[in-house]
């Protein structure tokens, strides 16, 4: 199948990038739903903190629950065990507020990835389902899943393991990564053997996306052997040695004692080491 190039945007008949995905996922017409969820549901949430009443008010325009899968309308099977519950999943459209007129990079500024994380976990906790979140912002798109498992202390809730967020997407501004990406996000290119396996294929893709930043290229969950848990292991470790190097280069700029500086050096150098192994990993043993 020739790949869709979601940047292109035909001026006379415009697509959003969010429902040229939908299309993409091939989600059967059974799975629709079409449920739009207030904001005053979530507000009247008594669980809900007046920090995350306000994020809701201030920030969500709408919300809607667009598709379900489940078998009463996806032909997969269910997948319970002691720690997780994958009986549903839950494909969930959601609008930003967009201020007024301005550009994709000033959006970006102000609704920066903190932000976009503290929405994406707020509604990863209110849906009791794994869910799909597509988020909207003005011409911009960021999909967002989450690992969640069951709360040993109360089995009737489900707790976030992790969540995983792709960077702000704009048709605008596509690399060919994630134009590659976008067309393996579908149903049609994982599993259907349960909907523990279909979601965890789903999340490989994003993480997949991620791996591309390092690596330079997008490939597909058939291109990589390695389990989801290792492979955001191995992402969280890079990402904290990468600030340990960030301030021991700080460090050095104001440091005046050379002792000292030539030991921070040292340490700086085994850490761009430990570094390099990692990226190391990304371009080869990840991949068949």
């Amino acid at each position: 199948m020739d790949l869709i190039n979601f940047g292109n945007n035909d001026k006379s008949e415009h697509r959003s990038l969010v429902e040229m995905v939908c299309e993409n996922l091939a989600l059967p017409d059974s799975t629709f739903l079409g449920t739009r969820i207030t904001k005053k549901m979530i507000i009247d949430n008594n669980e809900l903190s007046s920090q995350d009443k306000k994020l809701v008010t201030d920030v969500i325009q709408s919300i809607d629950w667009q598709n379900t899968l489940k078998p009463e309308t996806l032909n997969v099977a269910v997948y319970v065990t002691d720690t997780v519950e994958y009986i549903e999943i839950a494909v969930i459209r959601v609008v930003l507020k967009n201020t007024g007129n301005e550009t994709n990079s000033k959006n970006k500024s102000k609704f920066n990835s903190s932000l976009l994380n503290k929405v994406a976990k707020l509604l990863h906790s209110l849906i009791p389902y794994p869910v799909i979140l597509l988020l909207e912002l003005g011409e911009e798109l960021a999909i967002s899943l989450a690992d969640k498992r069951i709360n040993q202390a109360d089995k009737s809730k489900l707790v976030i393991e992790h969540i995983y967020n792709s960077d702000w997407l704009s048709s605008m501004g596509l690399t060919e990564n994630e134009n590659v990406f976008l067309n393996d996000f579908s149903l049609r290119n994982v599993s259907s053997l349960n909907y523990f396996e279909l979601y965890q294929d789903f999340i490989s893709m994003l993480i997949g996306l991620e791996i591309s930043k390092i690596s330079g290229y997008y490939l597909s969950k058939s291109s990589l052997y390695k389990n989801n848990e290792d492979k955001t292991a191995l992402l969280k470790e890079l990402e904290g040695l990468e600030a340990e190097l960030s301030s021991i280069r700080n460090k050095i700029k104001k440091e005046t004692q050379m002792n000292t500086k030539m030991r921070l050096n040292v340490k700086a150098k085994d850490i761009k080491k430990n570094i390099r192994t990692i990226k190391d990993t990304f371009n080869g043993v990840l991949y068949k």
